[in-house]
């Protein structure tokens, strides 16, 4: 089964929040390669930008930093982008200390990757493997790996969620998973922004972090985002029963590590 282009084009949208974050005076972070990716954005994707730009940008500086602590941690470790997008953190960051930085996404977004990204040097060895996350390709990874997916649970159900924490689960010499989680109430209020904005977007918030936990992850680190969101209409689906507070998600950065 292909990735949905809506959610192909939210790759677009994220580098469209780096490009007009390096504009900034007093930028988060600075990538010289996004812009290069622009030419496609549509007003769909400009509207998405504008509702957006804060949060992905104060998420991916948090993955950046986590990311970087992990591989000074383990040496010669193989960094795993799943759902890579237009991602471009070893052109951006100094990654040498990774033994590769493997990316998997669709073929069309990984070659579109490559063709723009023709001629810029990364700082780690970068190898692209085209495929559904869904259907987890076979990666032939060496040595401790650390997984990301940045902005991705978010477009799993359930059942593809806990299949995909399942087999990451299952990869060997796994260190950590990078990733950013969103509430239920925040999923439906961001489906409301990209349903105004005609994006066609379909999105599954958590409840609590059972849903991975239970896969065989625990969560080592947890950074919250500053977001603030208009609460979202009742859908009229019915509602499980209540989460405690203490386990509740709230919309953040996660490092998790095998149980």
């Amino acid at each position: 089964m292909p990735v949905a282009g809506e959610i192909q084009a939210t790759a677009l949208v994220a580098a469209a929040c780096r490009a007009e974050e390096a504009r900034q005076p007093t930028p988060r972070l600075t990538d010289p390669y996004a812009d290069l990716f622009l030419d496609a954005l549509d007003a769909a994707g400009r509207a998405l930008l504008a509702a957006g730009r804060d949060e992905v940008v104060h998420r991916t500086t948090i993955i950046d930093g986590l990311l970087l602590d992990e591989v000074r941690r383990h040496p010669g470790a193989t960094v795993v982008n799943l759902g890579a997008g237009l991602c471009t953190r070893p052109y951006r960051l100094d990654l040498s200390g990774c033994r590769e930085y493997v990316e998997v996404d669709a073929p069309e977004i990984l070659a579109r990757k490559a063709a723009v990204l023709d001629g810029a040097t990364p700082s780690c060895p970068v190898r692209r493997v085209p495929g559904d996350i869904r259907g987890l390709p076979a990666l032939a990874v060496a040595g401790p790996t650390v997984l990301v997916t940045e902005g991705l649970l978010v477009y799993l159900p359930p059942t593809d969620l806990d299949a995909l924490a399942t087999a990451l689960a299952g990869l060997p010499a796994v260190t950590g998973w990078l990733a950013d989680v969103v509430s239920a109430d925040s999923a439906r209020a961001m489906a409301a922004v990209a349903g105004r904005a005609q994006a066609g977007l379909t999105l599954h918030g958590l409840e609590s972090m059972d849903t991975v936990e239970r896969t065989g992850w625990v969560v080592a680190d947890y950074r919250l985002l500053p977001v603030r969101r208009p609460a979202a209409r009742p859908t009229g689906r019915p509602v499980g029963p209540p989460v405690p507070a203490s386990r509740r998600v709230l919309d953040g950065v996660v490092l998790l590590r095998p149980a």
